[in-house]
């Protein structure tokens, strides 16, 4: 039965709330923070990493822009130790600043830049890199060349901001990537209470410079700050930003607060009720026990997202939102997925709601469609071990083995400290009739349940059934409904038909999120004829046919 409540109609939750799962790799998007959760939905953290030494993933046929620009962190300002040798209107005087910058001010910083990576993105003919990426940038003497190369960026916007009493300054320059000159370079010193005029200043000058004009509306016009102006609530905003970008439950709860807190100093604050709705999903789905009342959490996750579609309903974050709401919360797969694309019409080049897509693309078994459009989140976030985690789990489902080994490893060179990665890595080597290496692989897998899946495969590969058994009834005493699904993959492996459905029943019973994966799961896959198997595909709305609903496009909006 449908609900309304004057603000959103829809589904009730398709499942008992007894355990609230994450369906198909959920993603909390969040400038400031970014928390990618694999295909399995098991989470993996969020934290900055150094550049890997690994190749980006080909790009795709899709061609972005002629300008992306990578906004790199604005730096905390440094004190009088930098000694300009050049004109103040040099950007060179803002690297020297660089080289001598400290820590102060940087969370607030960090905000600030996220900011201008919206801002940057509403005009047309410009690309902006993802700050999954771009903030992993901080070394003040790495030029502009190898920066570019690494972050597939025409120009980088570097500078540094402080803010001092009632007074703010930002310094901020535009350099070319290719030869490190600057295309546009200024300094602002303002009253602290003009931080959203100086910030449309900054926005309008370098669209400017680089002679390109911002979108019509509603593309044109995605907006992170509150309605009424009020830079108390912004600054809220901010801080539940830095808080869940720490990726552990105590930081969950503090973002919440602190959302709430911009809330109730705007009411109308449509983004930061949106933000409010992917926390409160993110506590209840990976924190149950801190959530309290799950289904109490779901349901007041929903109605975050449906007063921020109210409010804002042309905003790229509310429908993002009301997505995650529909995919983890309601388990409807198709409506999560047009709203995902609805989201993309008004923010076509957002790298997280692309790797949004590609995750809800894979639960309808459109793997080519999911690679593809992952690929393209890769141009546009080059160093996200979270998305070549999923593009390589996504070639492992399309039996392209040696590409999901190789992806696979390019995300363990980025993120060594992963979890899952390994295991999907020892599926695509014994794949690879190289059974004892899948074994090591697989043993160094630091999650529990996944090291135990891997390598009851791994040894069932290779010929050790004894091992293999054993190892599937660690799975089948510890986690027999988390692991249900992995369980039932196993019996696939083993051709035992009757004990595999049993499992994905118990697994559909539980809510396991891990069911969704079943159209591409290995070996599960291959009974994608039988009439069992298609009548779960239509329990779980998982049906290809229903997943394909017109999305219409904003009014004056331009699609990539």
């Amino acid at each position: 039965m449908a609900r309304d409540d004057g603000l959103l109609i829809k589904p009730e939750p398709r499942k008992p709330w007894v355990k609230v799962a994450v369906a198909a790799g959920v993603l909390a998007v969040l400038a400031g923070g970014y928390v990618a959760f694999g295909l399995s939905g098991k989470p993996t953290p969020g934290a900055a990493v150094p550049a890997a030494s690994s190749a980006p993933v080909a790009a795709t046929a899709d061609q972005l822009p002629a300008i992306i620009i990578a906004v790199l962190p604005l730096a905390a300002e440094a004190g009088d130790a930098a000694t300009p040798a050049v004109s103040e209107d040099s950007s060179q005087q803002l690297v020297d600043a660089l080289k001598g910058g400290n820590d102060a001010g940087q969370v607030f910083n960090d905000g600030l830049s996220a900011q201008l990576v919206g801002a940057l993105a509403q005009f047309e003919g410009v690309a902006v890199t993802n700050p999954e990426s771009s903030f992993q940038q901080r070394d003040p003497n790495a030029l502009p060349a190898t920066l570019g190369k690494t972050l597939g960026a025409t120009h980088l916007l570097r500078g540094t901001a402080s803010r001092k009493g009632d007074t703010l300054r930002i310094d901020a320059a535009l350099v070319s990537a290719a030869d490190g000159s600057t295309v546009w370079f200024n300094r602002y010193q303002r009253p602290y209470a003009e931080l959203f005029k100086v910030q449309d200043e900054m926005a309008a000058a370098i669209g400017a410079a680089l002679k390109v004009k911002r979108l019509p509306a509603p593309q044109g016009a995605q907006d992170e700050r509150p309605p009424g102006g009020k830079l108390a609530a912004y600054e809220a905003l901010l801080a539940g930003d830095a808080a869940l970008g720490r990726g552990d439950a105590e930081g969950v709860s503090a973002a919440i607060a602190e959302y709430e807190r911009a809330i109730g100093l705007d009411a109308a604050y449509g983004h930061a009720h949106a933000r409010l709705a992917l926390a409160r999903i993110e506590l209840a789905t990976r924190f149950p026990t801190e959530a309290g009342d799950v289904r109490e959490a779901g349901e007041k996750a929903r109605r975050e997202a449906a007063t921020a579609l109210r409010l804002t309903p042309d905003s790229a974050e509310a429908h993002a939102a009301n997505a995650a709401w529909l995919g983890s919360i309601a388990l409807d797969q198709a409506g999560a997925l047009a709203e995902t694309e609805r989201a993309l019409a008004l923010s076509p080049r957002d790298a997280s709601l692309l790797h949004s897509l590609a995750i809800r693309q894979t639960a309808f078994g459109r793997l080519e469609d999911a690679a593809a459009t992952l690929r393209r989140a890769l141009r546009l976030n080059p160093l996200s071990a979270g998305m070549l985690y999923n593009l390589g789990g996504i070639y492992l489902g399309m039996n392209d083995y040696a590409e999901a080994e190789h992806v696979l490893g390019q995300a363990l060179a980025l993120r060594p400290d992963i979890s899952v990665v390994r295991a999907f890595q020892a599926l695509a080597i014994f794949q690879q009739n190289r059974a004892p290496e899948a074994i090591a692989i697989a043993q160094q897998e630091p999650d529990p349940l996944w090291k135990a899946y891997a390598l009851a495969m791994a040894y069932w590969a290779n010929g050790d059934r004894a091992r293999s058994d054993a190892e599937l009834q660690v799975l089948i005493r510890d986690n027999p409904e988390g692991a249900a699904t992995q369980i039932a993959g196993l019996y696939a492996q083993r051709d035992d038909e009757a004990a595999m459905f049993k499992w994905l029943q118990v697994a559909r019973d539980a809510g396991d999120p891990g069911i969704v994966e079943i159209r591409y799961m290995p070996f599960v896959s291959r009974y994608a004829e039988d009439p069992r198997f298609i009548a779960l595909l239509r329990e779980l709305d998982l049906v290809q046919d229903t997943a394909k609903a017109p999305v219409p496009k904003p009014a004056g909006g331009n699609t990539p």
